[in-house]
Order: structure tokens, then sequence, then C-alpha cells
């Protein structure tokens, strides 16, 4: 796993993370965008099995931190669905990428449904995460109500003895998975995210239907919703079988939101997904 970045105009620095193939084929890269409350290192698993060839013919795996998550700057200005696709085309250029394969999640399907409008037929499949092609206006409320309970944490074990009744996670999980979410600073451990990002988002978000953007979307759309709590409505669904009418839904059993986390089930999509393409 390689650690890039690229100065950006608004005068910060934005991050990717890159798993380079075992051996160089001509099989298209895949990209990898997180939603607002995560970062790249969430697809670590998934860019360590696609580079290693466990999924089909190795490829070349990108995931980028969106402005203000991970090792991602924080601009002043900035945060428009717009100015996040701008993001995808900047590590494209960097990286000499021309078209890609998509995984996206949460509110990272939007900011790549946008990309797919601004930049088209740079994507070639598509893989979205629990969300549907639209940008919400971000409730304050919902934004002052994260903040409040923003926690700066002084070690590892309350860290963890502060989420596991949440996330019904094991203590030897959390130490295997803890800096993807989470980093060690001077004054404590904090989630990989600006505490002031939300805000920013807040902001600068609203209410957009972007679903045209999925004509430019070529190639196989699969969907992962989750099983309970899916932030992803069967008319939503819809919207993406009108533009892919081979569409192929797969529910996450046992998941709600989070469809990503790594499981046998969804190793099995994968698996079937990607010795699929071409």
């Amino acid at each position: 796993m390689d650690h890039h970045y690229i100065k950006r105009k608004e005068g910060f620095n934005l991050h990717y993370l890159e798993w380079e193939p075992t051996f160089k084929n001509d099989r298209l890269p895949v990209i990898c965008i997180h939603g607002n409350l995560s970062n790249a290192r969430m697809f670590k698993w998934i860019g360590e099995k696609l580079s290693q060839g466990i999924w089909g013919e190795p490829r070349r795996v990108i995931s980028i931190d969106i402005r203000g998550c991970g090792d991602s700057g924080l601009p002043e200005e900035g945060f428009t669905i717009r100015h996040l696709a701008s993001d995808i085309e900047a590590v494209m250029q960097n990286t000499g990428i021309e078209k890609a394969h998509f995984i996206s999640f949460s509110r990272g399907v939007p900011n790549t449904v946008q990309f797919a409008l601004d930049y088209p037929d740079k994507i070639q499949g598509f893989v979205a995460g629990d969300f549907p092609a639209k940008s919400f206006k971000m409730k304050k409320e919902w934004v002052e109500n994260l903040l409040a309970r923003y926690k700066v944490h002084q070690t590892w074990e309350e860290l963890y003895q502060d989420i596991a009744p949440n996330q019904e996670i094991r203590q030897e999980e959390f130490a295997e998975r803890k800096e993807e979410f989470y980093v060690e600073k001077k004054d404590g451990i904090h989630a990989r995210v600006h505490k002031d990002l939300l805000m920013k988002l807040q902001k600068d978000s609203e209410d957009l239907d972007l679903s045209e953007g999925l004509s430019h979307i070529e190639g196989p759309v699969l969907i992962l919703r989750g099983e309970e709590g899916s932030l992803l409505k069967e008319e939503e669904i819809e919207v993406f079988t009108k533009y892919h009418p081979s569409l192929k839904v797969e529910i996450i059993a046992g998941s709600g939101h989070s469809v990503f986390d790594p499981k046998e089930q969804t190793e099995e999509i994968f698996y079937k997904y990607f010795k699929s393409l071409a």
C-alpha cells in the first residue's frame, strides 16, 4: 500500500492510497470512493485482494481520501459535490488513468455519479454501496449532534470500550483494524476525519437529482444494500435500473448501512463480479 499526495488549487494536499497489481496486465484499475465520515482505508482489504488477484486477474487499486478525511487536508472552502468530483478527476490525471471501475460507499455514490456527469465515459463498471444517485441537503441539527458527540480518547482501550457496545466488534478485530478509522496524535486518539468538515459539507450541500449521470457509466452496475436500516429505497433502485436494466442487487445479510465490512458473503459477491469483467 503506497501513499500519494496531490496539491490542489484550494491550497490543500489531497491524499490517496494505491495498491499495485502483482503483475502488469491490461485489466482496468479500480477506484474507491468512501462516504462522508470514513476514509480511504476502509477499502484496504479490497485493495489487497484485488491487487493480489484473489478475485480474478490482479488490478491496480486507488482509494481516495475526500478533502477533510483521512490524510487529506481541509481547505477553507470548496465543499460542493462538484468540488468533490473534481478531486476524483485530479487523482485520475495524476495516475494517468483514463477509465476505471468504481466502488463507492454511502455519500461516495452521489459523488461518483456527479463525477460521471462532469467527466463522462470514464467509469466502466460501478459497485454502489447503499445510497441513491442523489445529493441531499444535510440537516444542520444532524451535524451539530455529531459534533457534540465528537470525542478525543486518551487510550485505545478507552476507545474500544466506548464503541464496542454499539458496533459489536471483537477486541482482536478492533486491534487489527483500529488505525483504519482512528489516528493517535499528541493530545489523544482522533477519528480520521477533520472535526470542522461536517459543517463545511453541510453549508455547501444541496438537494440534487444526479440520475442522468448514470447514463455515462458503461458496463455492469452492482448495488450492495443493507438487510436492515438501508439508506436505499426500492424506488431509488428503480432509477438505477432505468439506466442499467441488467443491474444486480445484493442484500448483505446481517448488515445495516455498512455493506463493505469484510465478510464471507461480500467476498463471494466481489469474486463473482470481478471474475465476470473483461
